[in-house]
């Protein structure tokens, strides 16, 4: 037996002794997987667990690691080559506005806030933790140099403001160079109030992918105004109510007069009937027009109450049919979230109502739609809402219908499931014009977002979890988002009941006028929809994920943007 040798010219593969020597693709792949959320089926309080989180959400950095965070943030401390590797995923996200999530999901008056004290966490950040190490390192690195121009290594590539990503803030913090902290910023979220003073502030804005702002303060803004166009997504406030007409919006709408990288726009306003005002529709139509992959649109309005401080008469409306400039737009969307008050609203031309619209059988792309209706009443969809619902569906050819619902009356799920089932009814054989009939929806999504006694059981677990002293309770009050539910909820609370959709013909369909009272039989062939459910996996909480992006923004406008009436006896 011949023992085997290798050739003498043959290199020997190189000793890896530590994990800095691995190739950065390896490495890379590693920190990807410490990365990956590995959720139980069950979470803390077994409830049932969210797999990921929505688009541009505030989490503490520990919450979205995991139980691995104290490891890799440990591991970081090592060496620097490590801190520079790491500090990306442990120092992703930073709010110098709040410490969590629960004044927000509470609607917490501004007077009784409990964990947004803004001037605190600015002055303990920036202060004690960013200046003084500033201060300290420069001094130990400026031993034996006199440059007073001189940055620290710790300054100029480990101090953790240069790998944050998402950042949260107040206005005063767009003042002064301070934002110039934090060079690699990609989403900024700014939670205040509407700034009437002209903000100038110095900063890198170049890789900002992400920006949450009210309009008031955009337009005092420069520095942001004249990145707009390069954003991929925007989240705007546009709060007509605190905003004077002389001022108006036309600054931004002359910046997307201009090719724009913007893909989604979640357009949140002070009152429903603000769609109707000409600068909303003019500001819609050029970011459609302009900005060549725009695919996804939310339209929604405030529900808190709050005070105004101009006279919002003055506004011009658009003098056309505002549903036909929202038509045009939407056709080209591939997600449109709306709320149902803002489609009562719109008007569309009476020949659009009666015109047929070609419908492509073998579409692939899939198109969603989400309905929003924070309190339904009535057996069924009111006939004008139908219509226009009908009216987008049809002509944009939607594919996939979302309808997220508070309920208004005890265990509501089977009554809004026949609403839903009968409004695809409605669109499939509801006309007896055949061309007006629309069979293009395949899938059907229904999620019990608001409820009177499923709320009033979250609202008492997060009491009972501010009044502990247990370390467990505290860490887990810091895991309240605006999805969050309890074993006591009802099983479809914030937890999506999907259905696939089929077509049969058949003869002998009900025929039933507008007010929903039955009338004959008709002996044509109509399509029936056959709904059959989609398979869930136990254990684990399904949202829609572009819903809860958008409605997590107005719950922080809701908090910290809009001016809450200074008394509260009234409601």
């Amino acid at each position: 037996m011949t023992e085997k040798t290798s050739p003498v010219n043959e290199p020997t593969p190189p000793l890896i002794s530590s994990l800095t020597d691995l190739p950065d693709d390896i490495l890379n792949k590693i920190i990807d997987y410490l990365y990956i959320d590995h959720v139980p089926p069950l979470s803390d309080n077994n409830s049932k667990s969210l797999i990921g989180f929505p688009k541009y959400f505030y989490i503490l950095n520990h919450n979205r690691m995991g139980p691995v965070y104290k490891d890799v943030l440990a591991l970081s401390s090592t060496c620097t080559f490590l801190r520079k590797k790491l500090a990306p995923i442990l120092f992703q996200s930073l709010s110098l506005v709040r410490t969590n999530q629960v004044d927000a999901v509470l609607a917490t008056p501004k007077s009784q806030e409990m964990f947004s004290n803004t001037k605190a966490i600015q002055h303990h950040f920036v202060n004690e933790l960013i200046v003084s190490n500033i201060e300290l390192c420069e001094k130990a690195d400026l031993t034996g140099a006199n440059d007073k121009l001189f940055k620290s290594r710790y300054e100029n590539s480990l101090m953790m403001t240069n790998f944050i990503s998402y950042l949260e803030c107040d206005n005063s913090f767009l003042n002064g160079g301070r934002i110039s902290l934090f060079p690699n910023l990609k989403a900024l979220k700014v939670l205040d109030i509407g700034e009437s003073k002209t903000l100038v502030g110095s900063f890198e804005s170049a890789n900002l992918r992400y920006l949450a702002i009210n309009i008031h303060t955009l337009i005092n803004s420069p520095q942001l105004l004249k990145i707009v166009s390069k954003l991929n997504r925007l989240d705007l406030f546009l709060d007509y109510g605190n905003l004077p007409s002389q001022v108006g919006i036309l600054p931004l709408i002359e910046q997307f007069k201009i090719p724009s990288q913007l893909t989604e726009l979640v357009l949140l306003l002070n009152n429903s009937f603000t769609i109707a005002y000409l600068d909303t529709i003019k500001l819609l139509e050029n970011i459609s027009e302009n900005a060549l992959n725009f695919a996804k649109l939310t339209i929604r309005s405030k529900r808190r109450k709050s005070e105004s401080t101009v006279d919002q008469s003055k506004w011009e409306l658009y003098q056309g049919y505002v549903g036909e400039k929202l038509l045009k737009i939407c056709k080209k969307l591939t997600d449109l979230v709306v709320d149902i008050s803002i489609l009562d609203v719109i008007k569309f031309d009476p020949e659009t109502y009666t015109s047929p619209v070609l419908h492509n059988d073998h579409l692939v792309a899939e198109k969603r739609i989400t309905l929003v209706d924070q309190a339904v009443v009535g057996p069924n969809i009111a006939s004008t809402t139908r219509e226009k619902a009908g009216v987008i569906i049809r002509h944009c050819q939607f594919t996939n219908l979302f309808f997220q619902y508070g309920e208004s009356i005890e265990e509501s799920h089977i009554h809004v499931l026949k609403l839903l089932t009968d409004f695809v009814g409605w669109l499939s054989s509801g006309h007896l014009d055949r061309n007006l009939n629309y069979l293009g929806i395949k899938r059907i999504s229904l999620e019990k977002c608001w409820s009177m006694t499923d709320d009033s059981l979250v609202r008492d677990m997060i009491g009972g979890l501010i009044n502990s002293t247990l370390k467990s309770d505290l860490c887990t009050l810091q895991k309240v988002y605006p999805w969050t539910t309890t074993i006591y909820n009802s099983p479809r609370y914030k937890d999506i009941d999907s259905y696939y959709v089929n077509y049969v013909k058949e003869t002998g369909a009900p025929i039933i006028d507008s007010r929903g009272y039955f009338i004959g039989v008709s002996d044509q062939i109509a399509d029936r929809p056959v709904f059959t459910t989609v398979d869930k996996q136990g254990g684990i909480q399904t949202i829609n994920m572009e819903f809860w992006s958008g409605e997590c923004s107005l719950l922080d406008f809701e908090q910290y943007s809009i001016r809450q009436r200074r008394s509260l006896l009234w409601g």
